[in-house]
C-alpha cells in the first residue's frame, strides 16, 4: 500500500513523498501514526553523525491510532485486547535474527542486539518505515502497547523517552552488598545532570520512587523551572560556579556534605561525565545515559574510580516491558506533571527540516512531527 512520509534520503536532506509499505496481513497491525518526536539521536542522524543506509523515514518516538487489526491479532504486548480506534505507544526495536547471540539470548533487551530491525533507522526500500510516515505497518515481533481510555494518544510520543530516563534511574537501584549505602533506597539523594527531556524524566522517576532529594544540574534557567516542576528539590546552574566550584556545591547541598547516592548523566557531554564521577560519595552510584561520544571525548581517572569504589552503570535504552511502567507513569501524574509543556515545537511534513533545527539548536524541548497535521 502507499502512504506519505519524510523521507531523509542523506544526512541533512528530507522531504516529503509517497512510499510503498507492506499491505497489512493477518498477524499485522496497521497504525496511522498521529505524531513522531524528535530527540537528540534523530538530530545526530540529521547532521551525519550515524551510519546508517539511506533512504530511512525517520522517527522512534511515535504513537497513533489502530486502523486496522489482523484477523490473528487479539491483543498488544501487555495483554490487553485491541481494537480499531484504539491508542498505541510502539517500541521502535525488534529482535534481530535468530544468528544473532542477543537476540537468542538476551531477548529482553533488543536495543543490545548487533542486528535488530528498527523503526526510524533502516533503509524504508528494505525493512520498516518509522514514526514520520502516515501509516505504519506493525509485524507480528514488533512489541506496542495500548494506552488508557482517556489518555491523549499525544503523550504517547512521550513513552519511548520516558522509558529511556526510567531505565537509566532504574539501573542505579541494581542490588549491592547488603548493609552497604549503595544505590537507590528510598529516601536517598540523587542528583540528574542535564535537564533535557531524558533528565527530567530521571527526576520524575526519582520523585515516584521516593527519592528524598533531588538535585537538578544544568546551564538554562528555563530547564532548570521545568525540572523544578518534574520534581527537583534543589537546582545547581552550572554557569554560576567556576572551574573546581561546581562539585563542592552539590556535595554541600547534601547530608553530611559527602555528595549524592546516585548520579545519572543525562547532558551527553564530555565535562558532565567528567564532573558527575566526582560528585558521588564514596561507594556511591554514577549512571552514564547521555551519548556524550557524539560531542567529543573525556578523560577518565581510573585511579579516581576505584579510589572512590564507584559503581557505574551505563544505560542504553529500556527492555520493552519498560513501556508498560511508562505509561502507568504518565496515568499516574499526569496531573501532577506538566509533560504537555515538553511539546513547545509541532509541525508537518513540510517543515520537519524546521524541526530538526529547533531541536539540535535547544530551542525545541522535544519537537513533534504531525502525518496528518496540528
Amino acid at each position: 500500500m502507499q502512504t506519505t512520509a519524510v523521507v531523509m534520503t542523506q544526512p541533512g536532506t528530507v522531504r516529503h513523498q509517497e512510499i510503498e509499505i507492506p499491505d497489512p496481513g493477518p498477524d499485522d497491525v496497521l497504525l496511522r501514526v498521529e505524531l513522531s518526536g524528535i530527540c537528540g539521536t534523530d538530530v545526530h542522524m540529521y547532521n551525519g553523525g550515524m551510519d546508517l543506509d539511506f533512504p530511512v523515514v525517520p522517527g522512534h518516538e511515535f504513537a497513533g491510532t489502530v486502523e486496522h487489526v489482523g484477523k490473528n491479532v487479539e491483543e498488544d504486548s501487555k495483554g490487553s485486547g485491541i481494537e480499531e480506534g484504539d491508542h498505541l505507544a510502539v517500541v521502535p526495536a525488534m529482535p534481530g535474527g535468530s544468528d544473532d547471540w542477543y537476540a537468542r539470548n538476551m531477548p529482553g533487551r533488543p536495543r543490545l542486539s548487533k542486528d535488530p530491525d528498527r523503526f526510524g533507522f533502516d533503509n524504508v526500500d528494505e525493512q520498516y518505515a518509522g514514526g514520520m510516515s502516515q501509516h505504519v505497518v506493525l509485524p507480528p515481533k514488533a512489541a506496542y502497547y495500548r494506552l488508557p481510555d482517556g489518555m491523549d494518544v499525544e503523550l504517547g510520543a512521550l513513552v519511548e523517552p520516558l522509558s529511556v530516563g526510567m531505565h537509566a534511574f532504574e539501573r542505579s537501584m541494581q542490588p549491592g552488598i547488603p548493609h552497604m549505602r549503595e544505590g537507590f533506597g528510598i529516601g536517598r539523594s540523587v542528583a540528574v545532570q542535564g535537564a533535557g527531556p531524558v533528565g527530567l524524566f530521571a527526576i520524575c522517576s526519582a520523585k515516584a520512587a521516593g527519592a528524598g532529594q533531588i538535585i537538578a544540574i544544568d546551564a538554562l534557567d528555563e530547564r532548570l523551572e521545568l525540572a523544578e516542576e518534574f520534581g527537583a528539590t534543589d537546582l545547581i546552574n552550572l554557569t554560576e560556579y567556576g572551574s573546581g566550584e561546581l562539585v563542592p556545591a552539590v556535595k554541600d547541598l547534601t547530608n553530611g556534605n559527602v555528595g549524592p547516592d546516585v548520579v545519572i548523566e543525562a547532558a551527553g557531554v564530555p565535562q558532565a561525565i567528567e564532573q558527575g564521577l566526582e560528585l558521588p560519595h564514596d561507594g556511591g552510584t554514577y549512571v552514564e545515559a547521555g551519548h556524550f561520544a557524539y560531542n567529543g571525548e573525556c578523560e577518565i581517572n581510573p585511579t579516581r574510580v576505584v579510589q572512590k569504589e564507584l559503581n557505574i552503570y551505563g544505560s542504553l535504552a529500556y527492555p520493552p516491558t519498560q513501556f508498560e511502567s511508562a505509561i502507568e507513569l504518565i496515568d499516574q501524574l499526569e496531573e501532577e506533571v506538566p509533560f504537555r509543556k515538553l511539546f513547545n515545537y509541532k509541525t508537518t511534513f513540510e517543515d520537519a527540516d524546521d524541526a530538526y533545527e529547533a531541536q539540535g539548536s535547544g530551542e525545541a524541548y522535544r519537537a513533534t512531527v504531525h502525518p496528518h497535521g496540528i
